[in-house]
Parts: structure tokens; C-alpha cells; sequence
């Protein structure tokens, strides 16, 4: 009976999938662009049904495409971005069925969830706003933290470490394949004559990617993982990052370079003379690329200065004083400027005053400090000799949040949060090779 029962439901499925190809098909005759993209999620829907991590990979994939600046639409108050948000929504609430969830890494979405009702009750919203702007201001803000909260098994969470590696050269692949179809052009020229890489992103958003992918590859040599391919991945997230002309990443990645130099000299100093090597080629190939960018960097510095963030946080930062406990709402920031500075500036680039501005001191706190929580429960579960690495990631985080969107921007907090969870999976698998194996064997033999 079971039998029979599974088989009439293959043949509804077979039936179902075969019906919508028809109508995809019929379709195309009339709205070509549409079909394609329905035609791209049926067979989506037909790999998730079967492989859903698969898809969870496609998902992680797509960070590397800015889908506002690929899309142009406007549809209910929502664009691109908010439907694309509505999307990974879509995919990821299954996979919880499939695979269940961390409870302890719940707390930044709790934090957002709370934000939401704040809103609503506490806050003193500015009647610009719409009651459906918090709403999207909340749905941007907890999808990455629910990425956050998949427990994956170890196998799929190695995976996905692999793809998060490849990020910058996804989107510059996806830019060239875009500028052949006449969407977008690879690179942005700025009135100060800079030329900027971007790929399917803008340029901040390529050097995000740059950001993670390079901590990433970073923390995969440490744990002696494909050393040559991750270094190889290393130097080319590099060159996009300066070619991208960003200051924001390059600062934050201090920390992290920082740790991975002291562990180089560390073992030069205990007599690994060849520790020192992939160092000097590292520091000179980054030092060439940096001399033959410096001239637009100069430009870039001279024309913009800080782009006009000084000036946009004292704004904020004056706004937000004003209703300091709950603050104004999510979102409300959105609608803060009103002409006193430059309008490109509908968010004061920097998180903590953001968060201050919608959430007041209580939000700012919370969200935060539940970020602070995951920090703590990821840094206890990694190996000792990679934990410093983790440090310098994090801190250039906390770092790159004083000068951009950190948390706002999904190019950035989405691989973040994935990559938090895959490091917590792994940890307690992972072993990395000591620096003197001969260490562990004279214990080994003096315990037996």
C-alpha cells in the first residue's frame, strides 16, 4: 500500500513538473524574461525537492550579485532586494524542517524580532514613515541571522566554507557575463576620474565580498586546508579588493593580516627559516599592487575625503539624541535626511549610530550584545591556534562597522553569518597540524 502510494505521488509530481514546463513554454512566446525566470526557479524547486543544500549553496552563490542594481522594480513598496530577501526567506524556512536549528546562535534574530515590536510600541516613529517600513527594515535585517541558525551537518558546513572562498571571483565572473548582455559595465568611473571595479555589485559591495573571502581563505591556511589554492585565492581577492579602490575593507582586514604575520615570524623565530617566504611574496605582491593603484587612491582621498561620513554622523548622531531610549523605529533612519546633508547619505554609514538612531540605547545594546554572545560561542569551540585569527576578524568587523553598513548590507552580514555557523560546525572536527609535529609524539610516547 505504501508502495503504491509513493508511486501515484511520483506520477503527481512527474505531472505537476511537466504542466508548469507547458505553461512556462506557452509563456515564452509572450513574456520571454519572465519564463526564464520562472523556468530558473522550477528547476530550482525540482534540486532543492532532492538536494537542498545544493540549493543552500546556489543561495550563498547569489551574494556575490547586487539584485537592485540587476533589477530595476518597484512593486507593493518593495524593490529587488526586499523580493530577493522574500526569496532566501523562502528556501531557508524548509531547510530548518530538513536539518533544525542552533537555539543558542537565536538571539540576534530575537534582537531584531524585538526591534520590530519596539517599533510599533516604544518608539516615536517620524511621520514620514509608512507602517510597512519597519517591516522591511526588519525582513532585511533578520534573513542573514536566520542563515545564522541552520544546523547543518559538518560535511555540508565544509561545503559551504568552499563557496564562501570564491565569492569576489563569482561576482566578477557574473559582471563580465552581465556586461556581455548589456546590464551593467564591470567597472564604475567616477566624476573624480577614479576607475572602480565592481562586477555584478557596486564597488563597496565587491570589496565586502573581498572582506570575507579573504578572512576565509586566511583562517583555510591556518587549518592547512588546499594552502596553495587558498593562498592563490588570497592574493586575487587582493587585487580585486584595491582595484575596487575601497578604503573600508583594506582596514578592516588589518587586524586579521595583522595575526597571520605574527604567526609567520612566530615560526621563523622557533627556526622555520621557510615560514618566512610565502610572507615576503604575500607583502610584495600586495605592496606592487598598492603602488600602482596609489595614484587613484590619492584622487579618491583628495576628491572625497571621508565622503562626507563626518558630517553624516554628527547629523545622525544629533537626530538620534533626540529620542535616545527607544529611538525612532527600524527603518526610520531611511527617512532622516532632509536635505542638511548630502543625499546620498540615507544611512549614516556607520552601525552603531544606525542602531542607535532606530533603536535607541536599548536596541543598540541588544543587538549587539546578542552578536557579542555568538562571538563568544563560536571563539570557545574553535582550536587554540586558529582562535587569533578569529579575532582579527572579528575585530575588523567591529572595525568595518564604524565606517559602512555592516549589518544593513546583505553582500556582507549574509556570508558573515554563514560563515560564523560553518566555523561553529566544523570545530570540534577539525584538527590543525602543529607547527612541530615531533612536539606531540615525545607526549604521545611519554604517556605510554
Amino acid at each position: 500500500m505504501q508502495k503504491t502510494d509513493y508511486f501515484a505521488s511520483s506520477r503527481g509530481n512527474t505531472l505537476y513538473i511537466i504542466l508548469s514546463s507547458l505553461i512556462i513554454i506557452g509563456m515564452a512566446v509572450y513574456l520571454p524574461i519572465i519564463s526564464i525566470m520562472a523556468l530558473a526557479l522550477l528547476i530550482l524547486f525540482g534540486i532543492y525537492m532532492k538536494h537542498p543544500s545544493w540549493v543552500y549553496m546556489i543561495v550563498i552563490g547569489t551574494f556575490s550579485l547586487s539584485m537592485d542594481k540587476i533589477f530595476r522594480m518597484q512593486m507593493m513598496g518593495f524593490d529587488a532586494s526586499s523580493f530577493y530577501k522574500l526569496l532566501i526567506l523562502f528556501f531557508i524556512l524548509p531547510i530548518f524542517l530538513r536539518y533544525g536549528l542552533k537555539k543558542q546562535f537565536i538571539y540576534p534574530a530575537l534582537a531584531v524580532g524585538y526591534l520590530f515590536i519596539q517599533s510599533y510600541f516604544l518608539s516615536v516613529m517620524p511621520g514620514k514613515m509608512s507602517p510597512l517600513d519597519p517591516f522591511k527594515a526588519f525582513l532585511g535585517l533578520v534573513v542573514p541571522f536566520l542563515l545564522l541558525m541552520v544546523n547543518f551537518p559538518k560535511e555540508v558546513s565544509k561545503r559551504i566554507i568552499s563557496v564562501l572562498a570564491w565569492l569576489p571571483v563569482f561576482s566578477l565572473i557574473g559582471g563580465l557575463i552581465l556586461q556581455q548582455f548589456g546590464m551593467l559595465s564591470l567597472s564604475n568611473l567616477e566624476g573624480s576620474g577614479v576607475s572602480r571595479l565592481q562586477g555584478a555589485n557596486i564597488a563597496a559591495h565587491l570589496g565586502m565580498l573581498c572582506f570575507i573571502s579573504i578572512c576565509v581563505c586566511l583562517m583555510e591556511i591556518r587549518y592547512k586546508n588546499q594552502v596553495i589554492l587558498n593562498y592563490a585565492l588570497t592574493l586575487t581577492h587582493f587585487i580585486i579588493l584595491i582595484q575596487t579602490g575601497t578604503r573600508g575593507p583594506l582596514l578592516a582586514l588589518i587586524p586579521i593580516v595583522c595575526m597571520y604575520l605574527f604567526d609567520h615570524v612566530r615560526k621563523f623565530v622557533k627556526g622555520r627559516t621557510s615560514a618566512l617566504l610565502p610572507v615576503v611574496l604575500f607583502l610584495a605582491a600586495v605592496s606592487v599592487m598598492v603602488v600602482l593603484q596609489w595614484d587613484n587612491y590619492e584622487l579618491r582621498q583628495e576628491s572625497k575625503g571621508l565622503s562626507g561620513r563626518d558630517s553624516a554622523w554628527a547629523f545622525f548622531i544629533k537626530k538620534a539624541n533626540e529620542y535616545p531610549i527607544f529611538g525612532q523605529g527600524l527603518g526610520s533612519a531611511l527617512v532622516a535626511n532632509d536635505g542638511s546633508i548630502f543625499s546620498g547619505f540615507t544611512v549614516p554609514h556607520n552601525e552603531y549610530i544606525r542602531f542607535y538612531y532606530d533603536g535607541g540605547l536599548v536596541g543598540a545594546l541588544l543587538i549587539f550584545g546578542a552578536l557579542l554572545f555568538v562571538y563568544k560561542k563560536v571563539y570557545n569551540k574553535l582550536n587554540r591556534l586558529v582562535k587569533p585569527y578569529f579575532v582579527g576578524m572579528i575585530v575588523g568587523f567591529s572595525i568595518y562597522s564604524f565606517v559602512d553598513n555592516t549589518l544593513s548590507t546583505i553582500h556582507l552580514i549574509a556570508p558573515f553569518c554563514v560563515y560564523l555557523n560553518a566555523l561553529y560546525q566544523i570545530s570540534d572536527e577539525k584538527r590543525v597540524v602543529p607547527d612541530n609535529p615531533q612536539e606531540f609524539v615525545h607526549r604521545k610516547e611519554i604517556m605510554q
